[in-house]
């Protein structure tokens, strides 16, 4: 009966991640022009790790879906997530999700959505764009389209 339960309960949570409110999908040079108007914020939702070492869009908030584990060496759920976007932000703000290439980030935006956030917008290309012929992410992407990115860890940005 148990197994049944938990059958169901993923069934309904898979469900509601597919056919929940739409998350726009905008170019990472409309997701710049729009971090800047008050109440949108851009979230940078990659791993810590992803966060420091690859760089940041400039005033991008560090709110990982994932973390590292490093004994099993996967990735892990946050299972703060929702939490943490909802301390931090209000319904009526304008959240815009990046990631590495746009997957994550994806879904990150459909889980924001079906917890009532309403202007929820997703960098398509993400931080890093998609690969090339040899295997490197050069195409597209923030970073690639030299939009402002960073090293530096603000206090007011990094996830707590």
């Amino acid at each position: 009966m148990r197994k049944i339960f938990l059958l169901v309960m993923g069934w309904v949570f898979l469900s509601g991640m597919l056919f929940c409110q739409d998350v726009k999908e905008i170019a990472p040079s409309e997701a710049f022009d729009l971090a800047k108007k008050i109440d949108a914020y851009l979230i940078d939702i990659r791993t810590i790790a992803e966060y420091v070492y690859v760089g940041h869009p400039e005033n991008a908030y560090c709110l990982p879906l994932l973390f590292w584990d490093e004994k099993g060496q996967t990735q892990v759920r946050n299972r703060n997530f929702l939490h943490d976007l909802v301390s931090r932000f209000k319904k009526q703000d304008s959240l815009v999700f990046i990631c590495r290439s746009g997957n994550r980030s994806q879904a990150a935006g459909r889980m924001a959505a079906n917890a009532g956030f309403r202007k929820v917008f997703n960098v398509k290309e993400g931080f890093e764009g998609k690969k090339d012929e040899k295997g490197y992410r050069t195409i597209g992407g923030w970073k690639n389209r030299g939009l402002p990115y960073t090293y530096i860890l603000n206090e007011k940005y990094v996830y707590k």
